[in-house]
């Protein structure tokens, strides 16, 4: 019965405490100074930012956050909604 639970076990079973962190506006009016400020606070060693529309799946920083995580780094964000539009999208992007 045991083993059927390390099948649970999300992978890797060891995180690394490595922090990534990502940022996004999507308005001239917007700064990032805030989210990177966030961010830096809780120990990112990383920060990726990008300043485009949630709606546009064209945001090259985050393709290369997500290309730069390992396995058993966080992702640190300031809030969902600068990670993703909707929960739908919030799904398919965590997939």
């Amino acid at each position: 019965m045991a083993d059927t639970f390390d099948l649970l076990v999300a992978e890797p079973a060891q995180r690394t405490e490595i922090l990534i962190g990502y940022a996004r506006v999507s308005t001239g009016g917007q700064k990032l100074d805030r989210q990177i400020d966030a961010l830096t606070a809780v120990g990112c060693r990383r920060i990726f930012a990008d300043k485009k529309s949630g709606k546009d799946d064209l945001r090259p920083e985050l393709r290369a956050c997500h290309a730069f995580l390992a396995a058993g780094d966080t992702l640190a964000v300031p809030a969902l909604d600068r990670y993703a539009r909707s929960h739908k999208d919030l799904v398919n992007m965590v997939g």
